[in-house]
């Protein structure tokens, strides 16, 4: 007895650890999201981009801190000198050596340029804006593909369960034709036709399991994952919610990031002008420095120089005229904002078509996903009673198989259905700035 226990132990434990080992680990939608906003390549590099334009977000960027300049140089010679003064002297010196030191501090600083730093700081930060809407951007177009594939894998699941159904089916048709064969109440040929159509039914299920598990591959590397990585998703996709359409609209217009981004881009245009602008302004600068100097030569009038000192002053500078290249940048500006304008207006006008567009198919398919759950309860029962019809002869093989076909054709609507209504809730919401 003793020996027995250890053995069910041992076979409990095994078999414990291997449904373990065999068990997938069950993926939800928001555990995609967030394996996409840490492990994405696209979102990455958005966020890279949103780095840079943070960074170069900086008073210094602006032109509001002062430069300083620090230099240092050395200069050797070697010269042959042959010199004759008035006097009658000479000096002749072969290879006569002779160096020179020069170092400096410079600072400068420009305390008035039309307003122009300030209008530079700002745009600075409509760009810094800018990147951190587009790396918000890219993650709505990432979630929104990873929610399709996700919804992808549900369904081909949800299909692979339907062709299992529709093999069962098959199979019990077989042997009822195969029951009826030896009573004598059926025929070779209708044998053979069920064998054939359980034989297409098997050939459709193994085509769906190539399908789900593709579907998974393509889901990892978005994820960047192992691309055979294995895992499950949940058996059901979800209810859409129910939504206004004038409510989403005010939403959209609010908080759609395309448009955001295009206001955005808009201040920019605004500022960009005010810094043109600003070169028909004065610019007032501060300047000083510190200046340090040594020679040495072995010939000419002076042996040895040191000389030490420091400078300071202030400039103006006024741009009279450059061609008019103020007035045709200025020009190019103004027109560039009034495109601008237009952009928005026309990409305003797209986005409530789309939103509008995106909420009708949405109810469309919340009917039709009434409509398509009551077929699929009238196929179920068609079959059931058609299965009881052919058990007494009362209907042929060929209609019992169509039956059949109705019931698989009835959930295959259903579920693509359901799986339509679920995608233009997703790109609704994408529409309307909700997604995130």
């Amino acid at each position: 007895m003793m020996q027995l226990k250890k053995y069910i132990f041992l076979f409990v434990l095994i078999t414990g650890n291997l449904s373990r080992g065999n068990a997938q680990s069950i993926l939800k939608l928001n555990d995609v999201y967030r394996l996409a906003l840490e492990n994405n390549f696209s979102i990455q590099l958005a966020k890279n981009e949103q780095e840079i334009n943070r960074n170069n977000n900086s008073i210094g960027a602006a032109g509001m801190l002062p430069n300083i300049a620090a230099s240092a140089g050395k200069d050797n010679t070697v010269t042959d000198t042959k010199q004759k003064f008035l006097n009658g002297a000479t000096n002749d010196r072969d290879g006569a050596k002779a160096n020179q030191l020069n170092a400096g501090v410079e600072l400068g600083w420009t305390i008035f340029d039309g307003f122009k730093m300030f209008a530079s700081k700002n745009r600075l930060e409509q760009l810094q804006n800018q990147g951190e809407l587009r790396f918000k951007m890219q993650i709505e177009q990432v979630y929104s593909r990873i929610s399709k594939a996700y919804y992808d894998i549900v369904q081909a699941k949800q299909m692979l369960e339907v062709e299992k159904q529709s093999i069962s089916l098959s199979e019990q048709r077989l042997k009822l034709v195969q029951d009826r064969f030896e009573a004598g109440k059926a025929s070779k040929a209708e044998v053979l036709n069920a064998q054939v159509d359980f034989n297409a039914d098997k050939s459709r299920l193994l085509k769906q399991k190539n399908v789900l598990q593709n579907l998974k591959i393509n889901l990892n590397q978005l994820l960047a994952r192992e691309i055979d990585t294995e895992f499950d998703v949940e058996n059901e996709i979800e209810n859409t919610q129910d939504y206004k359409l004038d409510s989403l609209s005010m939403l959209a217009a609010e908080r759609n990031t395309s448009i955001l981004i295009l206001k955005s881009g808009k201040n920019i245009q605004n500022y960009a002008i005010k810094e043109i602008l600003a070169e028909r302004y004065p610019s007032v600068s501060l300047r000083t420095g510190y200046t340090y100097s040594k020679s040495e030569s072995e010939a000419g009038f002076l042996q040895s120089s040191n000389n030490t000192g420091y400078h300071y002053g202030a400039g103006v500078n006024l741009n009279v005229f450059s061609g008019s290249s103020v007035s045709r940048r200025m020009t190019n500006a103004r027109i560039g904002l009034k495109s601008t304008e237009l952009i928005l207006k026309d990409s305003l006008s797209k986005l409530q078509m789309s939103l509008n567009l995106t909420f009708r198919n949405l109810q469309l398919g919340k009917e039709l996903l009434l409509m398509e759950s009551e077929n699929l309860k009238v196929a179920k029962s068609n079959v059931e009673l058609a299965t009881e019809q052919y058990k007494i002869g009362v209907i042929s093989a060929l209609e019992l198989r169509q039956a059949q076909q109705n019931l698989l054709s009835a959930e295959t609507r259903y579920l693509a259905t359901r799986y339509d209504a679920i995608l233009a809730e997703v790109e609704l919401k994408r529409l309307s700035g909700m997604l995130l």
